[in-house]
């Protein structure tokens, strides 16, 4: 029995001294940087909203993003961040009326300085590293984007494809395609290995309507809707 309560000391002071090694205390900080891969829609409701997410595509953009640990206790920490996303969406849809077949496609690409401020819960795995759930508030800021529509049309003729690109503009006038800020939320899972090493996968969902206040119509509403991948480095 002696032994076996020696042994189970041993182990216990083992275990605590592990977790003291991976503990991130509230004097400690550090930088990082990360990249990865965006899969992006744009939620829509009110006029026309079954017709646009029945159609609706995820659109692949990327994520770049600088950020900061502050710790503020023992593996909770305060991570603010600028970050250059790229958001949008596609709708594709096709309709037949008699021998003629008519199918288009609208890619939606939206650039976003984006300013996100998260807390951090870091719940380490022994020597290796530790699991981080993250979750918080941003605010984007859309700086540049571009609309492409292809349209394709084919009967007993042949077919013919006509393509069309168009610059958007922000603002909440009549002539705006989309706002110019977007307010939202993130929720985050990760694993930072202790040599610095960071796999990230993150959720925005995005609350501000962006369809221009002087363009809405009969609860007409439309929102971002993000998964993003990423790899990174924090030292």
């Amino acid at each position: 029995m002696k032994k076996i309560l020696l042994l189970g000391s041993a182990l216990l002071f083992s275990a605590s001294a592990i977790f003291a090694q991976n503990t991130m205390t509230g004097k400690d900080s550090r930088i990082g940087i990360k990249a990865g891969v965006n899969l992006s829609t744009v939620k829509y409701s009110g006029d026309g909203a079954a017709f646009f997410n029945d159609n609706t595509k995820q659109n692949v953009g990327y994520n770049f993003t600088v950020f900061g640990d502050f710790g503020v206790g023992n593996n909770f920490f305060i991570q603010p961040g600028i970050s250059l996303q790229n958001k949008g969406t596609k709708i594709e849809g096709s309709a037949t009326n008699g021998t003629t077949t008519t199918s288009g496609k609208i890619k939606t690409d939206v650039m976003v300085i984006e300013v996100p401020i998260n807390a951090v819960l870091r719940i380490p795995t022994g020597t290796s590293g530790a699991f981080q759930i993250s979750a918080g508030p941003y605010i984007g800021f859309n700086i540049d984007g571009k609309t492409k529509t292809t349209t394709t049309i084919t009967n007993p003729a042949g077919t013919t494809s006509t393509s069309n690109t168009d610059n958007l503009s922000f603002g909440n006038n009549t002539d705006n395609d989309a706002t110019s800020t977007d307010f939202g939320a993130n929720f985050g899972l990760g694993y930072r290995l202790n040599s610095g090493f960071i796999l990230g996968a993150n959720y925005g969902l995005g609350l501000t309507n962006l369809i221009p206040k002087d363009n809405r119509s009969n609860g007409s509403d439309a929102k971002h809707r993000v998964w993003g991948f990423s790899v990174g480095y924090s030292f």
